[in-house]
């Protein structure tokens, strides 16, 4: 996985998305159309919110944290957000998102995700369409310091992208569609989940996130699942 590819792709989708539409990754997804855009991020939040029981006291880290969608969603409802975002142009979208709304419990980290790592400091760790985008090395490196940052008993909630194959296929080449190169390591369901239970984690739920013959299940190779795990 070429780092610098995955960082200018990002950077060119920051600067490229209009204020219109309601999340980088899918944007990423569906290009331009901005109804199943629309109909995926409300989708996604009302799932969220169905799943997640936060409270006032909860600390949330929001990793890869994109154009804040999520951080500026949980803020209201938890003591703090930690939004973690290497992309220099979101993470600098989501302090003026939170000063413009006068949101001042949301603390923006502009770094690596596999980076990040505050030993038991979080009770929610939620990623969004993240992993897939790390090779190896940064996603062993990830899952661990996610292990270390969740406090025990605290869960841990992601948005991913699966394959459906036999195992895990990559994807490097230039995109016409998105008119930039697209690198993106795709894994299955079974090495995401055996990743995390053999960190210390506890899967209690995954599933698909969208019904069979939804328009939003774009390939026939992938599909977005939702995973919640708890740190054991």
């Amino acid at each position: 996985m070429d780092k610098k590819k995955v960082r200018t792709f990002w950077s060119e989708r920051a600067r490229s998305s209009s204020s219109k539409l309601p999340c980088q990754e899918t944007y990423v997804t569906f290009e331009n159309d901005a109804e199943l855009i629309s109909m995926r991020a409300e989708i996604e939040t009302k799932l969220v919110n169905s799943e997640l029981r936060l409270t006032k006291n909860d600390v949330v880290v929001d990793l890869g944290a994109g154009n804040g969608r999520y951080s500026l969603f949980f803020a209201p409802k938890v003591q703090k957000v930690v939004a973690v975002e290497f992309t220099d142009e979101f993470a600098s979208s989501i302090r003026k998102q939170a000063a413009a709304s006068h949101i001042n419990n949301i603390e923006v980290l502009n770094m690596s995700a596999e980076d990040f790592c505050r030993d038991d400091s979080a009770d929610v760790v939620f990623v969004s369409m993240l992993l897939h985008y790390l090779d190896d090395e940064q996603y062993r490196r990830t899952v661990s310091n996610i292990s270390r940052t969740l406090k025990r008993g605290g869960i841990l909630f992601f948005f991913e992208t699966v394959s459906l194959l036999d195992d895990e296929f990559f994807i490097d080449k230039f995109s016409e569609d998105l008119n930039a190169d697209y690198t993106s390591l795709y894994r299955t369901a079974k090495q995401y989940a055996d990743s995390f239970c053999e960190k210390g984690f506890a899967l209690k739920e995954v599933f698909p996130v969208f019904e069979d013959g939804s328009v939003l299940n774009k390939r026939l190779e992938t599909r977005l699942y939702c995973f919640i795990f708890e740190r054991e």
